[in-house]
């Protein structure tokens, strides 16, 4: 079984992935981090110098390419924020996983993301207020794709990892 793990920057989709694999006794894995070893290129250069339209077909690639290597095994996956605007990518994760949407408000993401924006590519040159309105736009383009290919959503907002994991060790 191979779980995926989705949901807006910031709502701890990595933490939540490598502590869940622990649980599960197995691996777990970051996309974004597939293809940055992939490319031999951080995603911000990735950005950069191939610009966002290359970097989510890549995310198409290397999703698919995982899925056909891993389908036998059990699995943890972290997703991109952005990796199921791609209609390609939300049948791959529907049809080939169990997918957990970590949900946290727009006023927790942006909070989060202020603390942390130079570390993300589509945010960090912005001042608070346009990283507002950019996490409101990213927001309403990116979440009917969570909410469409996830099977169990977990709302973020003022929970511990601990009780993350648990909502998610009684649903799975």
């Amino acid at each position: 079984m191979i779980i995926t793990l989705t949901g807006f920057m910031g709502v701890g989709k990595s933490t939540i992935a490598s502590r869940l694999a622990t649980y599960l006794y197995c691996n777990s894995l970051d996309l974004d981090k597939l293809i940055e070893q992939g490319e031999e290129m951080s995603i911000e250069d990735i950005f950069n110098n191939k610009g966002e339209a290359e970097f989510r077909k890549l995310e198409e690639i290397y999703l698919e390419n995982l899925i056909n290597l891993c389908k036998e095994k059990v699995l943890v996956v972290s997703l991109g924020g952005g990796a199921l605007l791609s209609h390609k990518n939300r049948s791959i994760v529907s049809d080939n996983t169990f997918c957990i949407y970590l949900k946290a408000s727009m006023e927790t993401i942006t909070q989060r993301l202020i603390r942390a924006k130079k570390n993300r590519p589509l945010v960090k040159d912005k001042t608070n207020l346009e990283l507002r309105d950019e996490v409101k736009r990213l927001f309403n383009e990116r979440e009917p794709g969570y909410e469409s290919t996830a099977k169990l959503v977990v709302n973020v907002d003022h929970s511990s990892v601990r009780e993350i994991l648990t909502t998610i060790m009684n649903s799975i």
